[in-house]
């Protein structure tokens, strides 16, 4: 019996011995800094990071809108607002303004638009009808062009001026037109972005002051595949980057109302108030807005 069980434990002993040994040995770079590193990748494929960036890539497919019903819409409003990219909050949107970081997939809002618009991904409208309907008249690149420079060159011979010298840096504030509406089946206020405008303010070659432009329009539930697949810039965080299409999402943005649906229902505020008149009915709209969501609920 004994004779067994030291047989047994003989077994078990050389087959633990023949496993180890018979382990094959791993082919391991060192490295000077003597860390272990894995075989080397091909050439002028190296990483720029020390990992895989997963977030926002090129199939990246944004989280598509709810099912909205008509009957669930109590109450509804048109809102226009004005985007200034000269405030700080803004500065992702418009840097780099003068030509993208392809290597990084860096655009700033105007040019991702261009850029969208010269691949065919998106379609422009003509911003004729400032309050209504932007999306009437389509417009080819072309049209784009020679619009824009027929208002930077106001007044003067432009045949001779190409549109690679007309950057984005020109483009000071982005026009969104929104619908805020209050949805009976989830109890909830929400919006949604129909509209995006590029403004120029361009000084006139002839005479004093400043000319806005509107080159043109671009409706937003068509740009949000563009938007997802493009990172915004976090100046204070490199691991934390979010794409164009969470951003306005999140509505992480600073605005002012520009002009809401009335009985009128064809003017900005602008049209009809100005300088602190302007803001003072600005706030209003938006007063107005909370106080309706807020008088819905009992406390």
């Amino acid at each position: 019996m004994k004779s067994i069980k030291y047989f047994i434990v003989v077994l078990i002993l050389g087959a633990g011995f023949v496993q180890v040994t018979g382990q094959p040995v791993a082919t391991t770079t060192i490295t000077p800094g003597n860390i272990t590193m894995p075989n080397a990748p091909a050439a002028n494929v190296l990483p720029t990071d020390v990992y895989i960036r997963e977030n926002i890539i090129p199939e990246k497919k944004p989280v598509p809108y709810s099912y909205l019903r008509e009957a669930d819409v109590m109450w509804a409003k048109d809102v226009w607002r004005v985007i200034d990219l000269r405030q700080r909050m803004n500065f992702p949107l418009r840097y780099p303004d003068i030509d993208p970081i392809y290597n990084e997939n860096r655009f700033s809002l105007y040019l991702l638009l261009m850029d969208a618009l010269e691949r065919e991904e998106i379609v422009a409208y003509e911003f004729g009808d400032r309050w209504k309907n932007p999306f009437q008249v389509r417009m080819s690149l072309d049209q784009i062009y020679e619009k824009i420079r027929g208002e930077i060159f106001y007044n003067a011979d432009s045949s001779a001026i190409e549109f690679k010298d007309i950057k984005g840096n020109y483009v000071n504030q982005i026009y969104i037109k929104e619908k805020w509406y209050f949805d009976k089946k989830h109890s909830e206020m929400r919006v949604r972005i129909t509209a995006i405008v590029p403004s120029f303010d361009l000084p006139k070659i002839v005479g004093a002051g400043i000319d806005k432009v509107f080159p043109f329009a671009v409706y937003f539930p068509e740009c949000r595949r563009t938007f997802a697949t493009h990172p915004v810039f976090n100046a204070n965080n490199d691991a934390q980057r979010i794409s164009f299409d969470d951003l306005f999402m999140q509505r992480r943005f600073a605005s002012t109302i520009a002009g809401e649906s009335s009985i009128h229902d064809n003017r900005m505020i602008v049209d009809f108030m100005s300088g602190q008149d302007a803001l003072m009915e600005a706030e209003r709209i938006k007063t107005d807005i909370f106080i309706m969501e807020h008088d819905l609920w009992e406390y």
